[in-house]
């Protein structure tokens, strides 16, 4: 790996002249990096800004890389950001991804994003079964079977800017379901880090889209509930908290 430039921790990612080299743990096998190069290819086909895919490049031994176009960026949104340039940057995060659910994903072999965060929720050790019961309830009411196509993690840093166009990056958590469940992804993703900014998203997400914020909230015990499973134990912890309040309110004594 010395041979290549790292230009990011998470993946991580390096770069090997005009190609960019997602790598994966080692023992990850060929075929579940060959699944995300067809997955990546096919939201690429399907008109989205994604950087175009090469395939899957052996790494050493032992692992596996996604291979695709380098793209030079700039910071998306960073530390200091004017707030107006923040706002405007929101928009267009929020006009992505009303972009990404305008693609029928029905025929790309997708796994249910529902059934995903279902799943999820099933085998979390940080959730009492009340709980999970309660936010399993609320998920099966909100799905009506849409087939729209869902990022799963779109979040300022899945975003690079070369000065004219906006990409979208890491298509490994790609599912098809309801575009309301992952527009709250987002939001909770950014209600994690920065209120302000969540606000603005789901305000820019809602005029864009068409929605009620209604419509995008009512997800927010369910993907609070899959969000859990984080790794940093503070986020955990800010996340419980909104839980347990809810249960609270639906559940009360």
């Amino acid at each position: 790996m010395l041979n290549y430039e790292l230009i990011s921790e998470w993946g991580p990612i390096y770069r090997d002249g005009d190609k960019a080299l997602k790598v994966y743990a080692p023992g990850k096998p060929r075929g579940y990096v060959a699944e995300k190069a067809r997955v990546h290819a096919l939201v690429h086909a399907a008109g989205l800004p994604v950087p175009a895919v090469y395939g899957v490049r052996k790494i050493g031994a032992r692992r596996n890389a996604l291979e695709m176009a380098y793209i030079k960026s700039e910071p998306f949104i960073y530390e200091g950001m004017p707030g107006e340039e923040r706002e405007k940057a929101l928009a267009v995060m929020a006009d992505l991804q009303r972009r990404i659910h305008a693609v029928d994903a029905g025929g790309f072999g997708l796994p249910g994003f529902s059934k995903r965060i279902a799943d999820a929720i099933k085998r979390t050790p940080f959730l009492t079964k009340q709980i999970k019961g309660k936010a399993l309830d609320l998920l099966l009411s909100l799905d009506t079977g849409k087939t729209n196509l869902c990022h799963g993690d779109l979040h300022p840093s899945n975003i690079l800017f070369d000065g004219e166009t906006h990409w979208v990056i890491d298509w490994d958590g790609a599912a098809m379901g309801e575009p309301a469940a992952d527009a709250c992804m987002t939001y909770f993703y950014e209600r994690r880090f920065a209120p302000r900014c969540a606000d603005l998203y789901l305000q820019a997400y809602c005029a864009n889209a068409g929605v009620r914020r209604e419509e995008i909230l009512a997800w927010a015990p369910v993907i609070a509930a899959y969000q859990v499973n984080i790794k940093t134990k503070d986020e955990r912890d800010f996340i419980l908290k909104i839980l347990n309040e809810w249960y609270e309110k639906v559940c009360p004594n």
